[in-house]
């Protein structure tokens, strides 16, 4: 059994790498939940043709679909904040995994454009991957918590083979896909987010289950629904919690029962007696400690140290120790925004609120344009994935679960920018699945088809 996850890894990567472009994709979903730490003392040649082979291979086999259209501002700040990476390394004193970060910064952009290309080419649609990824993802932390349970987290953490908060992170961003879209059918999508939403409690993630509290408000907010839904909506969340507040004495009694088996009970049941050392709080002391060193270090920081950072994978020094083995540099400090801050200083930290901000436009223009709901997950997720900046690192992991799913999210989101409507005589081949149009606007025949280059022959 101990050699299960290179199994699974094995089997993933070979059916990513020959299947059929859809069963692909789905293959490489599941495969981000396998995972394989190299710390600082490899570069992880899994994890190397997982984040940087595969994308290679795939824009390779999408080769026809290659162009784009109006060029926007997002992915050209992404690739200025991996350039000043590469850039900052030249300081850093862990050259290696400052390497390994800007190598694994560029993989997510290639990650990305090969799923922009499997849009075009309609292989990646909420209708083709969606139900088989979740059930996939969901068996991989079946397979991990019933055979192997003292791999990695907790064992009564549900997870899969990789950190419980990436596969909480990736389970939330199918979440908000099965939320937003509108091509699937209402029961389906209900299901999948049920499914979904009791795996990341399961999981135990806190940071995660706000998201996605946070990414449903969201996904009301922006919802076609009639203004008197939102306000019953927002009604029902209100009295929900007020109910749970005046039953609060069985309630905490029904949580202090099963604290034992889950993550956030014991959490739950920690605050409320005041007890910080229960292990029902987890790492917050430790992040608490390493949260507190970090600003006293960027308060005692030169102006050239504030302007230009300390170098990139340079936050392990908050650690306290310069000791190799004692963790990933690259994944030291626990909260994106403080290490950045600390590695890239205010250059760094402003090309990353231009990305967000280009980010967060570029998704509400694409909800605005679709009514078909390809750019409303991005939207909806956004709020779950900013939340999950300020505990993890997400920056270092292409084709990882911490980021493959806000990766997956950006490039669906990029078929709202790129279709406009057009009625179509049924003679006229189709370039797109009629299954991505819900029945009511399949019928009338409308499809979204490119508005620049036609559909190259296959």
């Amino acid at each position: 059994m101990e050699n299960l996850p290179i199994a699974v890894f094995v089997v993933l990567f070979c059916i990513a790498i020959f299947a059929p472009l859809r069963w692909s994709i789905v293959a490489y979903i599941m495969l981000s939940a396998v995972d394989f730490y190299s710390g600082d003392n490899s570069i992880g040649i899994m994890n190397a043709m997982k984040g940087i082979g595969y994308p290679i291979v795939l824009l390779w086999r999408l080769k026809l679909y290659a162009g784009h259209g109006k060029v926007v501002l997002a992915p050209v700040a992404w690739l200025l904040l991996v350039v000043y990476s590469g850039i900052a390394s030249f300081w850093s004193l862990f050259p290696l995994s400052a390497a390994k970060l800007t190598v694994e910064m560029l993989g997510s952009f290639l990650i990305c454009l090969g799923f922009m290309r499997a849009t075009k080419a309609g292989y990646l649609t909420p209708s083709a991957v969606l139900v088989p990824a979740t059930i996939g993802v969901l068996i991989i932390g079946v397979l991990r918590t019933v055979l192997l349970p003292n791999w990695g987290d907790s064992p009564h953490r549900f997870t899969g083979f990789t950190t419980a908060q990436g596969y909480a992170s990736l389970l939330t961003a199918l979440f908000a896909m099965a939320l937003g879209t509108r091509t699937l059918h209402f029961a389906v999508r209900w299901l999948v987010c049920i499914a979904l939403f009791i795996g990341v409690v399961l999981d135990g993630s806190r940071i995660y289950v706000i998201g996605l509290i946070l990414s449903t408000v969201v996904a009301l907010l922006v919802s076609y629904s009639r203004p008197w839904l939102k306000l019953l909506g927002v009604a029902s969340i209100i009295l929900l919690v007020v109910g749970l507040v005046a039953e609060k004495d069985v309630l905490l009694q029904a949580i202090s029962q099963g604290a034992r088996l889950n993550r956030l009970a014991d959490t739950i049941n920690a605050v409320y007696e005041g007890n910080m050392r229960s292990t029902g709080v987890g790492t917050y002391v430790f992040r608490k400690n390493l949260y507190q060193r970090a600003f006293k270090a960027i308060a005692e920081s030169s102006l050239l140290q504030l302007t230009f950072g300390h170098g990139t994978s340079n936050g392990r020094l908050l650690r306290g120790t310069l000791v190799r083995g004692v963790g990933d540099p690259n994944r030291a400090v626990h909260n994106e925004w403080l290490r950045i801050l600390y590695e890239w200083g205010g250059v760094g930290l402003g090309l990353w609120f231009v990305f967000i901000f280009s980010i967060i436009l570029y998704a509400f223009q694409g909800v605005r344009r679709d009514r078909l709901g390809h750019a409303r997950p991005l939207l909806i997720f956004i709020p779950a994935f900013l939340a999950g900046f300020s505990t993890e690192n997400i920056l270092a992991g292409a084709g990882h679960a911490e980021n493959l799913g806000f990766v997956l999210l950006a490039a669906l989101a990029a078929v709202s920018h790129r279709k406009r409507i057009m009625y179509l005589p049924a003679s006229i081949p189709i370039p797109y699945m009629k299954s991505d149009l819900p029945p009511r606007v399949a019928n009338i025949r409308p499809y979204f088809v490119p508005t620049s280059a036609r559909r190259p022959a296959l």
